[in-house]
């Protein structure tokens, strides 16, 4: 089946790559017309009564064809090839330059004018109402040149300016094309199978709930319930704490005796979040263990090992997984125990699930509920803050876990296979963590692990990283070791606006964090109120600032590490 496309060109010198093209996409018809912003309009309105399935257009025309057109439209966006482009053309004029658009598209032009250090200026536009008087403001300001958009470039031409059209190239046309053949297979199949796809899941032996961004329900199907178990309210604070980094969220309710498990799935649909919600009894103690996490392997995790230091510690890890159960990381806080833990985990039982297990907290009795067929590896921390009289509980509880074809892996700060049995000892295996000062080859990549994490997560701007920057990070003393120093660059980066990290930039933090070195929490200096603040900050470093682990350390909830937060 075809799919009917109109594409209106804002411009004509845009038809013959459009036409070249669409003879090299399968599955589709278009049909061209030139129609800049109003008399776009006007075809887009035709095109809807024609029954086109898909209109193509550009920038501001695409922008307002989605408010006089029920079908879908798609934007053929301004790659940073098609802004490198003409700014590279427009580079060897001596006339001053301004760029005028909107923000989608300035926000890569930012990025090519700062890596290539170019002399172009930008003039950030909202709506096409602002057009005109920001193209007379920037002649007014000296501006000699203007590049932008269609509107962009015939509001200069009526100023008697010098203008330049970004001009979109065959890569990005041909994008486009591809993705309104995609989303016009997405819409037909979704909305012929809509319909069915309700009746069936009414008949299947599950228990769901679809709800919006307010709570709202807009479907639901129950099997083993009569109708939904959560409160209105319960059901309106699940989108307000959903945890976006994760495809998959869990909640857990206490009604009367019995614990219900909703299992949350978030989706985007047309720039509106929704929520799938899956409901089950669920009577597994190990759920109610709140010094247990359990995580599933998605992807291999990342590790940095490009020094002699970390090449060893790796080699130790691949040989010692194929004759070994029990696993010691030996090595001060920070080093990165806990990541190499995932990736033990990885190399053995990447289908299965990894348990993290807190032993200052742990309740012996119920270790043996971790020995599920799911569980493929147990990650025990905080061994160290563990009673000494627990030993021969936890070396019991090793032996069993053995048996069970589990994977154990114990993080501790020095060697404590001396504690344990013979028998143990000759099925373990000491790994010994550098600390960071000794991988002074590994800084670049860990450095640039760190900012492409946290552009990832948290929309940060900076993408490049000067060499000089890695080699002063160098020269600092990271006591923290890697915690330390990713939690150094992630202040960094979100106080930075720019795309590239400057020399100068971290200087200036570093020497900030110098100066506060003499307030380090291990002084204990202050008021109690102090002491405590700082015993706090201190368990956070060392939770990489998860505020639900620091606070089960602690023993205390969420709100009130909150709280205590705050007063300081």
């Amino acid at each position: 089946m075809s799919t009917y496309i109109k594409f209106i060109a804002p411009y004509a010198s845009m038809i013959p790559v459009i036409e070249e093209c669409a003879s090299e996409v399968e599955g589709i018809e278009v049909s061209i017309e030139v129609g800049n912003m109003d008399k776009g309009a006007q075809i887009a309105k035709q095109a809807e009564r024609e029954k086109y399935d898909i209109i193509i257009s550009r920038g501001g025309t695409a922008h307002l064809l989605r408010h006089v057109t029920r079908i879908p439209v798609i934007d053929v966006t301004m790659s940073g090839y098609d802004i490198l482009r003409v700014l590279m053309m427009t580079h060897e004029f001596s006339e001053t330059k301004a760029l005028i658009g909107y923000p989608n598209m300035l926000s890569g032009a930012q990025a090519v004018i700062d890596l290539l250090d170019l002399s172009v200026d930008l003039f950030t536009i909202d709506s096409i109402d602002e057009i005109e008087q920001t193209v007379y403001e920037a002649r007014e300001l000296g501006y000699q040149v203007v590049i932008g958009d269609v509107g962009t470039v015939e509001s200069a031409k009526r100023h008697g300016m010098e203008a330049f059209l970004i001009q979109s190239g065959r890569e990005t046309i041909f994008s486009a094309l591809e993705e309104a053949r995609a989303s016009d297979i997405f819409f037909k199949w979704n909305f012929s199978r809509a319909d069915m796809l309700s009746k069936i899941i009414q008949y299947q032996d599950h228990d769901v709930m679809v709800i919006d961004e307010n709570g709202d329900v807009l479907f639901e199907a129950w099997h083993s319930f009569d109708h939904c178990p959560l409160s209105d309210l319960e059901l309106a604070q699940i989108p307000a704490n959903i945890d976006f980094k994760y495809l998959v969220n869990w909640r857990y309710y206490i009604k009367g005796h019995q614990q219900i498990d909703v299992k949350v799935e978030h989706f985007n649909h047309e720039g509106v979040f929704y929520f799938l919600l899956h409901f089950t009894h669920h009577d597994e103690i190990l759920n109610q263990l709140d010094w247990v996490e359990q995580f599933s392997m998605k992807q291999k995790p990342t590790v940095i090992a490009e020094s002699d230091a970390m090449q060893a510690v790796m080699r130790v890890i691949q040989n010692g997984t194929e004759n070994h159960q029990l696993f010691f990381l030996v090595g001060e806080t920070g080093t990165g125990r806990g990541l190499l833990a995932h990736y033990i985990h990885y190399l053995s039982w990447s289908g299965k699930t990894l348990l993290e297990v807190d032993l200052s907290r742990c309740q012996f009795e119920y270790l043996d509920e971790l020995l599920s067929p799911e569980v493929g590896t147990i990650y025990l921390r905080h061994l160290s803050q563990m009673p000494a009289d627990r030993y021969h509980l936890l070396g019991r509880f090793l032996r069993k876990a053995i048996n069970h074809d589990k994977h154990i892996v114990i993080s501790v700060n020095e060697s404590v296979v001396d504690r344990f049995d013979t028998q143990l000892i000759d099925q373990s295996i000491e790994i010994f963590v550098p600390p960071l000062e000794d991988r002074p080859e590994d800084f670049k990549g860990l450095v640039t692990l760190f900012a492409a994490y946290f552009h990832q997560h948290f929309g940060t701007s900076v993408m490049k990283i000067q060499s000089d920057v890695i080699e002063e990070l160098k020269r600092y003393e990271w006591r923290g070791h890697a915690r330390e120093l990713k939690s150094f660059l992630k202040s960094v980066v979100l106080a930075e606006n720019g795309y590239v990290l400057k020399y100068e930039h971290v200087k200036k933090y570093l020497q900030e964090k110098y100066s506060t070195q003499s307030t380090s929490v291990y002084q204990l200096e202050g008021t109690l109120e102090d002491i405590e603040y700082q015993v706090i900050q201190s368990v956070l470093e060392e939770e990489n600032y998860n505020q639900s682990k620091a606070a089960k350390r602690l023993g205390i909830n969420r709100s009130t590490l909150w709280r205590k937060l705050k007063q300081n």
